[in-house]
């Protein structure tokens, strides 16, 4: 699957994060990197707050990411497959602090207080998801809810 520049561009922007796994685990993603030459995400998961999720994103594993952007609910969801899985490095944990300081500054103008927003934005114990996306679907509420995006 190709990512396009539009679907890297929103998957990078300070939109919400909610990853599951087909354990079913959940957890919120504090970032997401697109390689958009090789077509793949990174999410950034805090395993510390998250253990039972990132223990259950082992590579050939299915899992599914939502997208959501907090001011419009503009959400798309891509699945795929898990390609690799470990500990972030310093240029991850840098981007998942982008993206921290990014939503809460989002969320806070959309009049949420950082103390709620704190306790799920952590780098703490950060893990690299890579995944190959396979299909993409629009999540926005609305007639084109549930279709593949083109």
């Amino acid at each position: 699957m190709v990512i396009d520049d539009e679907l890297a561009d929103f998957v990078e922007s300070p939109v919400m994060i909610i990853v599951g796994t087909a354990g079913p685990e959940i957890a919120r993603a504090a970032g997401a990197r697109v390689d958009r030459v090789q077509g793949r995400i990174a999410l950034l998961v805090s395993a510390w707050l998250w253990p039972e999720a990132t223990t259950a994103m082992m590579p050939g594993d299915r899992i599914a990411a939502t997208f959501a952007r907090p001011a419009d609910y503009v959400s798309l969801q891509v699945k795929g497959v898990v390609e690799q899985a470990g500990p972030a490095d310093d240029s991850d944990r840098a981007q998942a602090m982008r993206y921290v300081a990014a939503v809460t500054a989002t969320l806070t103008e959309l009049g949420l207080a950082p103390e709620i927003i704190e306790p799920w934005q952590t780098d703490r114990q950060l893990a690299r998801i890579d995944i190959r996306p396979e299909a993409v679907f629009v999540q926005t509420p609305g007639p084109q809810a549930g279709l593949a995006r083109p």
